[in-house]
C-alpha cells in the first residue's frame, strides 16, 4: 500500500516537494521525477492497479511532503528538539559571515561563494568524491537541472543560485559515487534525515557524506523562468545560450545571454515579484526556511537582497554560514586553514531576514486556511500570531527608497 498512501497523502494533496527522495529509495524502481515532470509519478508503463508494494513503505517514510520528521531528526542528531527561540533557525553551533578567497569562485557565485568553496575544500581534502548540485540542463541552458559533479571546475560552474524547482535526490539511486555532498533545500535535507531515522535506512543514504542546505523562502515553477525570458526579456527560449538568476553586481540581475553574446537583464527585485505568480501549494505552505538538519546551513550575508536590489544599494558579497554538526565545524575549519574561505564570527537575526519573514507569515496564513492539509511545523507555538500578507511583509521591510544599515 506504500505507493497508494503516497498518492493519497501527498501527491493528490499537492504536497509533493519535488525532492526526488521517493524515486531514490523505491526498491522496485517504480517512480520517476524530473525537471520536466517535477511531481513524482509511476513509470509510464506501470499502471497504479498493478503496483504491489507488499510491506514496503520506504517512499512514504522518506517523504517530507506532509511530515517533515524534524523533531525525530533533531533527537537523533542533537539529543534534543529545538527550543522556542530556535523555531525558525534550528539548533546550531557556530555562525559566520564568510566569503571565498578565490576571485574566480567569488565572481561566479551569487553571494559570498561559501557553498562552492566548502565543496571544493571537501573535494581537495578527500571528504567527498562528488557533489550533488543544481546547474543547467545540458541541452536547454535556461532550465536548472541536477548534476553529480566531481571536479572543481564543474563545482564552480554550478555556483549560481537557481530559482526554479529541480528534483535532485533521485540521482543518488544509481550513481557509483560513495561520498557525496548533497546541496539542497530544507525539504531535500529533511528527506535524507527521515531516511536516517528509519530502523533500516535505504542503501542510497550510505552514499551521503555531507549535507549543505541553502535557505529558501519558496521555490518557483519552471514556467516562471520561461515567462521572464519570453515575455519580459522578449527572447525566444531557443535563442538562450546562458542564464543566470543573479548576474553581475551583488545581489545581481536576472540575465539571459543569447547566441551573439548580447545580455538581456531584469533587476532581481522584479524577478521576486513576478515569481509570486508561479508557486506550488507545497512551497507556499512550507513551514521551514532552513530545515536545521544539515551539517551546514547557508544564506545570503545580506538579510534583505530584495531591498538592496530595489534601492540599488552597494553591498559586499558575503554568505551567512551556520554550522550544526561536528562535520560542519570540521569542514569550515579546513577551508579557513587552507586560506580558501575567510570567516568572521556573526549572529543571525530572524526578524531582519525578509525571506524568512515572508515564509513565516505565509505559512501562518496557510496554517489557518488549510489546518488539516499543511505540513507540520518544526514546533508549535505561533498559532496566535496574526499573519501579514506577503505584500505587507515586503513593503514594511523593503520600502522603496529605504536603505539598510
Amino acid at each position: 500500500m506504500s505507493y497508494a498512501e503516497l498518492a493519497a497523502q501527498v501527491l493528490e494533496q499537492d504536497l509533493c516537494t519535488s525532492c526526488g527522495a521517493c524515486a531514490a529509495v523505491c526498491p522496485q524502481d517504480l517512480l520517476r521525477i524530473s525537471v520536466d515532470r517535477p511531481v513524482a509519478a509511476l513509470r509510464p508503463e506501470v499502471a497504479a492497479g498493478d503496483v504491489s508494494c507488499g510491506s514496503c513503505t520506504l517512499c512514504v517514510d522518506s517523504c517530507p511532503g506532509k511530515d517533515t520528521g524534524t523533531a525525530d531528526s533533531e533527537l537523533r542528531l542533537f539529543g534534543r528538539t529545538r527550543a522556542e527561540h530556535e523555531r525558525w533557525v534550528g539548533i546550531s553551533r557556530q555562525t559566520f559571515q564568510a566569503h571565498a578567497l578565490s576571485s574566480e569562485v567569488l565572481g561566479a557565485a551569487s553571494a559570498g561563494g561559501a557553498v562552492t568553496t566548502l565543496l571544493i575544500t571537501a573535494l581537495r581534502t578527500g571528504m567527498i568524491d562528488a557533489a550533488l548540485v543544481v546547474g543547467r540542463d545540458d541541452d536547454r541552458p535556461w532550465i536548472p537541472a541536477a548534476h553529480l559533479v566531481d571536479t572543481e571546475a564543474a563545482v564552480t560552474a554550478s555556483a549560481q543560485a537557481s530559482y526554479s524547482i529541480a528534483p535532485t535526490l533521485q540521482l543518488l539511486r544509481d550513481t557509483a559515487y560513495q561520498r557525496i555532498a548533497v546541496v539542497g533545500l530544507a525539504c531535500q535535507i529533511q528527506a535524507l534525515n527521515k531516511m536516517a531515522n528509519l530502523p533500516e535506512p535505504p542503501p542510497v543514504l550510505s552514499k551521503v557524506a555531507l549535507t549543505i542546505e541553502i535557505a529558501c523562502s519558496s521555490n518557483t515553477r519552471l514556467a516562471g523562468t520561461e515567462h521572464l525570458v519570453e515575455d519580459r526579456l522578449r527572447l525566444p527560449l531557443a535563442e538562450v545560450a546562458d542564464l543566470k538568476y543573479r548576474s553581475g553586481r551583488y545581489p545581481g540581475t536576472f540575465t539571459a545571454r543569447d547566441g551573439s553574446g548580447t545580455e538581456h537583464s531584469l533587476p532581481f527585485h522584479e524577478l521576486v515579484t513576478t515569481f509570486k505568480k508561479f508557486k506550488t501549494f507545497r512551497c507556499l505552505a512550507c513551514p521551514d526556511w532552513w530545515s536545521g538538519l544539515a551539517d551546514i546551513s547557508v544564506a545570503d550575508g545580506d538579510p534583505n537582497i530584495f531591498r538592496t536590489s530595489r534601492n540599488d544599494t552597494e553591498v559586499p558579497k558575503t554568505s551567512l554560514v551556520m554550522t550544526r554538526t561536528g562535520t560542519g565545524d570540521e569542514l569550515v575549519a579546513r577551508a579557513v586553514e587552507r586560506d580558501e574561505l575567510e570567516v568572521a564570527d556573526s549572529t543571525f537575526e530572524p526578524g531582519e531576514s525578509l525571506g524568512l519573514q515572508r515564509k513565516r507569515h505565509r505559512y501562518l496564513g496557510y496554517q489557518r486556511k488549510y489546518p488539516e492539509r499543511v505540513p507540520h511545523p518544526a514546533m508549535p507555538g505561533e498559532e496566535t500570531v496574526q499573519p501579514l500578507s506577503d505584500e505587507d511583509v515586503i513593503e514594511r521591510m523593503s520600502p522603496a527608497g529605504a536603505r539598510g544599515d
